[in-house]
C-alpha cells in the first residue's frame, strides 16, 4: 500500500522524532492513520493520487502537505502506547534503563491528546481548502463523502457551525453527515415534494442581506436558511442519543476509540436530556417557519404539494419504570 509519507525524513518533517528511529517500526501505524482518517474524508480515487504522484498546482500542494502532516501526527498518536513497551517471544516489557526510563501514563497521554490535536487541525485545514475550491479536486468531488451531502439542505461546515457549534470541524461535520441524511428523510421528504426539495436546495444567498427580509427574490433562500438551522436542531438531538458523540460546553464531538475521554468533561444525561429536548423543539420551530413561508408563497413554489402525515406521539420519559 503505497502512503503519503514514504521516507523517514518525510514523517521528519512533520514531527520531530529521534534520528535513530526506523521507519519500518512506524510504517504500519502510517497505514493505519491514512486508512482510518484520510481516505473516509478525501475518497480512494484523490488518496491514490496524491500517493503515486505529488500535485504541481499550488493550491493542491498545499491539501498535500497538510494530508502528509496529518499522516505523520496521527501515525504517533496510534504508535505511542507501544513506542513505551518492547514486544517480545517472552512477551510485553516497558523498556528502562541507566539513562532513561518509560515515560509516565499522563506524559503518553498528554503526548497523544498534542498528536491527534494537530492531525485533525491539519485535516480541517485541508478540508477547508478543499470545500472553496471544488474545481481543482475534481476525485475528491466525485467521490461518495463529498456527493452525499449534497442532496441535504446543509451542505457545509460554516453552515452548521452557523446554527450549532461544531467548533467549525469538518472531522465533525463529516461524522454527523449520516444523521443529516437520517433527519432529511425523516423530516423533510416526509412533508416535501421532490420538486420543493430540488428547488431550495439550489437557492443562492443574496448579495444584499441587510435586506434579506425584504428583498424580492429572496424567498427560496429565506426558506432554505430556516431549513437548515432545522436541520441543524434535528441533527444535533438525534446525534447526542446515538452514544458516537460527546456534547461538552464547547460543543459537540466525535468520540475518538482510541482515546477515551479525548474531550474532558461531557455533559451529564440529564442535560444532554434537556438540550436534546430543546434541539428537537428549535428543529420543529425553524420547520414551522420554513413551510410558513412556502405555504404564503404558493407561486414561488408552483410544484409544493401538502404530503399526509401520520400523527405522532413524542415519547417522554418521565423517570419512571415505564415512561410515556
Amino acid at each position: 500500500m503505497a502512503t503519503l509519507i514514504k521516507t523517514i525524513d518525510d514523517l521528519k518533517k512533520y514531527v520531530s522524532v529521534n534520528k535513530n528511529l526506523d521507519l519500518a517500526s512506524v510504517e504500519p501505524y502510517i497505514k493505519q492513520a491514512e486508512r482510518k482518517y484520510i481516505v473516509p474524508l478525501v475518497g480512494d480515487t484523490m488518496y491514490e493520487s496524491y500517493t503515486g504522484t505529488a500535485p504541481a498546482d499550488a493550491i493542491p500542494v498545499k491539501v498535500y502537505e497538510l494530508l502528509r502532516e496529518a499522516s505523520s501526527n496521527l501515525c504517533w498518536f496510534l504508535y505511542l502506547p507501544l513506542a513505551n513497551v518492547q514486544v517480545s517471544d517472552s512477551g510485553i516489557a516497558v523498556s528502562s534503563g541507566e539513562n532513561h526510563k518509560a515515560a509516565e501514563w499522563w506524559q503518553v497521554r498528554d503526548l497523544r491528546r498534542s498528536f491527534i490535536d494537530a492531525g485533525f487541525t491539519a485535516l480541517d485545514e485541508a478540508l477547508k481548502i478543499m470545500e472553496a475550491n471544488e474545481t481543482a479536486f475534481s476525485d475528491w468531488v466525485g467521490s461518495d463523502g463529498y456527493t452525499v451531502s449534497k442532496e441535504l439542505f446543509v451542505k457545509r461546515t460554516d453552515t452548521f457551525n452557523r446554527w450549532f457549534n461544531i467548533n467549525n470541524s469538518r472531522k465533525t461535520f463529516i461524522a454527523l453527515r449520516p444523521y443529516m441524511l437520517e433527519v432529511h428523510h425523516q423530516y423533510f421528504t416526509a412533508k416535501l415534494n421532490a420538486e420543493t426539495i430540488a428547488l431550495l436546495i439550489h437557492a443562492t444567498k443574496p448579495e444584499n442581506t441587510i435586506a434579506l427580509e425584504l428583498a424580492s427574490g429572496t424567498t427560496h433562500y429565506r426558506t432554505l436558511d430556516m431549513l437548515q438551522a432545522a436541520q441543524v436542531n434535528y441533527t444535533v438531538a438525534k446525534a447526542i442519543q446515538s452514544g458516537t458523540f460527546e456534547l461538552t460546553s464547547n460543543g459537540i464531538y466525535e468520540k475518538i476509540e482510541e482515546f477515551p475521554g479525548y474531550k474532558a468533561q461531557p455533559l451529564g444525561e440529564k442535560q444532554l436530556r434537556r438540550i436534546h429536548d430543546e434541539r428537537l423543539t428549535a428543529g420543529e420551530e425553524y420547520y414551522k417557519k420554513a413551510l410558513k413561508i412556502i405555504e404564503a408563497n404558493p407561486s414561488e413554489f408552483p410544484d409544493y404539494e401538502t404530503k399526509a402525515t401520520a400523527a405522532f406521539v413524542r415519547p417522554k420519559n418521565t423517570g419512571s419504570i415505564v415512561g410515556f
